[in-house]
């Protein structure tokens, strides 16, 4: 259990120091003149898990309600996002990403690849290859245990 705590410890603290260094030269890049990081993960929830309602949203990106609906609405302002009916319930709505907002994604995505290249040079194929394959063994678990729940 104490390895399971500092594995899940240093991804926090890499995660931190990932996002601070980008937050400080991010802004060298002409995308984020248009987007916010913040706006940029939000797109990449909803390219990856499809519609989401704004409260599945929050939860997701740890904010209150009311940091989604900013949010929304500058992206729907954009057309990058839009607003479609649930399948199951036509009162409720829930949020897409559009072409448009998976074309600034990507944008975003090509800027902080670019950023984080050379940070990374330095660390063997061998590693890499072990960092995927731990990576998508813990995404299957989560997976797993989300049906489970």
């Amino acid at each position: 259990m104490d390895k399971l705590k500092e594995a899940i410890d240093l991804f926090n603290e890499v995660s931190f120091m990932a996002t601070e260094i980008f937050h400080k030269k991010g802004a060298a890049y002409e995308v984020f003149n248009q987007i916010s990081p913040q706006q940029v993960s939000l797109i990449k929830i909803l390219s990856l898990s499809g519609a989401s309602s704004p409260g599945h949203l929050a939860i997701v990106q740890q904010v209150h309600k009311s940091a989604i609906s900013n949010r929304l609405k500058k992206l729907l302002e954009k057309g990058w996002v839009e607003w479609v009916d649930s399948e199951g319930d036509k009162r409720t709505k829930l949020v897409q990403i559009t072409e448009e907002g998976e074309k600034i994604l990507r944008q975003a995505e090509e800027a902080i690849y670019d950023r984080f290249c050379g940070v990374f040079e330095h660390i063997a194929d061998e590693d890499v290859e072990t960092f995927i394959r731990i990576f998508t063994n813990v995404k299957e678990q989560l997976k797993k245990g989300e049906k489970e729940n």
